[in-house]
């Protein structure tokens, strides 16, 4: 995906302290270009960091073809965006014909 953001955003910064808390993961490391693995993160801590997002940002992130495509932070912070501006989807929002 490797996508260019405005890392010094008030979205992005937002974002960043997200990943940085809920990833556990020194806020210095966090660079645009950085990986899950350049972080020391596993899938489940991605599991934790979207959450964390969905929590704060009252959004729902889909796990469509979007995140499956992430590489580094940079994308994280373009999808994560996306969904923001857009306004959502909502956490009560599922895709038609699939049930919780």
């Amino acid at each position: 995906m490797s996508t260019t953001v405005d890392m010094e955003s008030p979205l992005a910064q937002q974002i960043i302290d997200v990943i940085a808390r809920e990833g556990m993961v020194d806020r210095e490391k966090i660079t645009a270009t950085a990986t899950l693995e350049d972080l020391g993160l596993q899938s489940i801590d991605m599991v934790m960091i979207l959450n964390g997002i969905e929590e704060k940002f009252d959004i729902y992130v889909p796990m469509d073809e979007s995140i499956q495509k992430i590489a580094n932070v940079g994308d994280v912070i373009a999808v994560v965006s996306g969904l923001v501006e857009a306004g959502g989807p909502k956490p009560d929002a599922k895709p038609q014909g699939q049930t919780i």
